[in-house]
């Protein structure tokens, strides 16, 4: 199966997992590490990651700053995205998880301290280390490929990301819209008097559409004409989830 044909693949799991509430919050906090690491670096504090998705720095910042640096933050983390399915897309998948690794890590030690936050991060820590461990051993147990456990993490870690990312553009580019007095507008990038929220959300959405866009033409070889590769690419994908799909079934027949 070719890198094009896993990464559909995965970014149909990704997306139908962020419609799942637990696994959406899990998902979620992929994009807001990124996103709150970048805001933590520029303003101080610490982190909190909460149980139903959201996340926050506590550092006292004005609201203009503050949205500056929530569109950093925002941008940094769909640059991420790419350059995370560039190193995939080249084989370096190790390089994608050993980036991330140490990123939840660093995030961990200095900046993490409530404790959803906490348990987050270990679980993520503990499900990159763990195939990144036995990828190193010259003798196990049982006769597994770990190298094949990595490209696709590899792949689904980018996949994620790169879902979250553009969700989260939507979900602020929805709120720069809502009333000022709408409990829902959460966001610090819409926060701001100085410039309207409507406009920074549309900046933010319309700079994810475009990442979009250099994705597929770079990654899955889809530009403005439709590259008549990419049928065939979405054909194996249907294959594959549907020949798991029918496994699952006939094993539970």
């Amino acid at each position: 199966m070719n890198t094009t044909t896993l990464i559909l693949i995965y970014l149909g799991v990704a997306l139908v997992g962020s419609m799942i509430p637990f696994i959406r919050v899990f998902f979620a906090h992929f994009h807001n590490l990124i996103h709150l690491v970048v805001s933590v670096c520029l303003e101080g504090g610490k982190i909190r990651l909460y149980p139903d998705g959201s996340g926050q720095t506590t550092g006292d910042t004005p609201a203009f700053k503050k949205a500056l640096i929530s569109y950093a933050g925002y941008t940094v983390a769909s640059v991420a995205a790419i350059g995370l399915f560039y190193l995939a897309t080249k084989g370096h998948y190790l390089w994608v998880i050993y980036l991330y690794l140490g990123l939840s890590v660093l995030a961990l030690v200095l900046w993490i301290r409530n404790a959803f936050g906490v348990l987050w991060s270990l679980s993520v820590i503990a499900l990159l280390a763990v195939p990144v461990y036995f990828h190193y051993q010259t003798s196990l147990p049982v006769n597994f490929n770990f190298d094949t456990v990595l490209v696709h993490i590899s792949i689904f870690l980018a996949s994620v990301l790169f879902v979250q990312s553009v969700i989260c553009a939507v979900q602020v580019c929805r709120q720069g819209f809502m009333s000022r007095k709408n409990p829902k507008r959460k966001a610090a990038l819409v926060q701001t008097k100085f410039i309207p929220a409507a406009l920074l959300g549309l900046i933010l959405f319309g700079q994810t559409v475009f990442a979009g866009y250099f994705f597929a033409l770079n990654f899955i070889s889809l530009p403005f004409s439709l590259d008549i590769d990419l049928s065939t690419h979405l054909l194996d994908a249907k294959d594959v989830i549907w020949s798991t799909v029918s496994g699952v079934l006939s094993s539970k027949g």
